[in-house]
């Protein structure tokens, strides 16, 4: 396996002396093709379909650089489980792509195809992760157990944690970039060059697109803590579509306290940016079940202030919240100055009241000794007599 950490490239690396396989991995929106290094085994050449601009060029650098800044364990998540950017690969002095390490081989299994016959290894993508046993098991691949998925779930909130942690806002979660193993549950994340710190431009994720960000505009950490959620939610249930609808499959199958359902839902539903939850929440929750906790502010991303609802989030029904339990009751708060109780007898809300004499019966269960009045009477009689004798004229 090969990891930012061993590279042998320098920073920016002539593409004239490095040698592709010519077999083509992939391509997307901004590459054109990512292709084996034959001269390098163990890296790809992702080649960019227009040369970068300069703010693109200082970005990557950024990327680069920022591992050097890391702890040993952060550095170690990050070899672990990313294609992080090593080398911009220059024509010139244009940047016509970058080196990244190739995922390990365990990230690939054949597929079954017609015939009985076996295709060669592929890459074993979310979108395989995303569905049912019985799908998996046409495809030739052992479904993965409750616990499997429990771990994959954790290994890609431990890169969202590094991520978050750097402001670095991948925005690409999506199924095609995001490999599990099924045997070990590692995870891997491709595309990272992609990156931006802080925000990055748009990019189109079908099926992923957070309702707060129109078509077009930045995205933001904020932006990764929706994706984070919604990546969550359905790697544990392995079912898609509208996030809402997986709820159902949550509550009956990961019965492990109101927490992470509520987490999940507040990151998915909130119209408030500042309340969806870090992936280390969803990360502590997920290691450690319990009951709701409350909200943490935090910070939701550049220039992000307000909920934009966007295409279908706006014909949700209501209805579909009822299928979430309610929350536990948050931690007991710090205990203050005692307050009078309100007779039960009171109608209305709880308010503050003035206390009451207590009743003899009340002194009696107290210890306290109610005056004998039986005895009191007669003694102020006779003292009344006195005092009207005494006060006759002489």
């Amino acid at each position: 396996m090969r990891t930012w950490s061993d590279s042998p490239f320098a920073t920016v690396t002539e593409v004239s002396s490095v040698t592709a396989a010519g077999e083509r991995l992939g391509e997307g929106f901004q590459s054109r093709s990512v292709e084996r290094l034959t001269s390098h085994p163990g890296w790809v050449a992702k080649y960019y379909r227009d040369p970068l601009a300069s703010p693109d060029v200082a970005a990557l650098d950024r990327l680069m650089e920022l591992p050097d800044a890391m702890s040993a364990g952060e550095l170690e998540t990050l070899d672990r489980s990313t294609a992080w950017p090593v080398s911009r690969l220059t024509d010139g002095d244009r940047t016509v792509g970058v080196i990244m390490a190739e995922a390990p081989s365990g990230f690939y299994v054949p597929f079954n195809l017609r015939g009985g016959r076996s295709s060669e290894p592929r890459e074993l993508q979310l979108d395989h992760l995303i569905n049912d046993s019985d799908y998996l098991t046409r495809l030739g691949v052992r479904p993965p157990s409750r616990q499997r998925r429990h771990e994959i779930t954790c290994g890609f909130l431990e890169v969202g944690v590094v991520l978050e942690r750097y402001d670095v806002v991948y925005g690409d979660w999506s199924y095609r970039n995001a490999l599990w193993d099924h045997g070990s549950g590692a995870v891997f994340l491709l595309d990272m060059d992609s990156c931006g710190i802080g925000t990055r431009p748009w990019i189109a994720s079908p099926n992923w697109t957070d309702p707060a960000f129109p078509e077009g505009s930045e995205l933001t950490a904020a932006t990764d803590r929706y994706r984070m959620a919604l990546l969550c939610l359905r790697c544990l249930t392995g079912t898609r579509g509208e996030p809402l609808d997986s709820f159902d499959v949550l509550v009956r199958d990961w019965p492990s306290g109101d927490g992470l359902t509520h987490l999940l839902h507040r990151a998915l539903t909130t119209t408030d940016l500042t309340q969806r939850p870090r992936a280390a929440e969803l990360l502590d929750v997920l290691r450690h079940p319990g009951p709701a906790r409350p909200a943490a502010h935090v910070n939701p991303g550049s220039n992000v202030t307000s909920f934009r609802p966007v295409g279908r989030a706006r014909q949700r029904p209501a209805a579909r919240v009822a299928h979430v339990p309610p929350p536990a009751s948050p931690h007991p708060p710090t205990p203050g100055p005692a307050q009078a109780p309100t007779p039960a007898s009171t109608p209305g809300p709880a308010s503050f009241q003035r206390p009451r004499p207590a009743t003899t019966a009340q002194k009696k269960r107290l210890g306290g000794k109610p005056l004998p009045w039986a005895l009191v009477l007669p003694l102020l009689l006779i003292a009344a007599a006195v005092i009207g004798f005494l006060t006759l004229p002489t």
